[in-house]
């Protein structure tokens, strides 16, 4: 490899730009993005030029040392699906117990 180009593959492999941390935070949001009237799904649908203005807006808004794993995006994610099963649990079982109650109620009575 020739020198000018082992030197530049070394700086980008060891250099990590600071709007990186940004752009992964508004990857997991998985909001859509408007630039300039277009809108996108995500930043690789942008031209290049679009797409350095985006990374500039991320780097203009979030900070340069924020740090976002997938783990803390998938433990948000299965918490909230462990929530909404439980409470779908709790909601099924006041049902039947209601619905236990009515007929024991009707048939003891009625």
């Amino acid at each position: 490899m020739p020198v000018d180009v082992r030197v530049a593959y070394e700086r980008a492999i060891h250099e990590t730009p600071a709007l990186h941390s940004g752009a992964r935070l508004a990857a997991k949001l998985k909001a859509k993005i408007i630039l300039n009237d277009t809108e996108f799904n995500h930043a690789g649908e942008m031209s290049v030029d679009d797409r350095h203005l985006y990374h500039e807006a991320l780097e203009a808004v979030f900070p340069p040392g924020i740090v976002v794993s997938t783990g803390e995006a998938r433990s948000v994610t299965e918490t909230r699906k462990v929530t909404q099963r439980k409470t779908l649990l709790v909601v099924l079982l006041v049902s039947l117990l209601a619905g236990a109650v009515y007929l024991w109620l009707h048939g003891l009575f009625g």
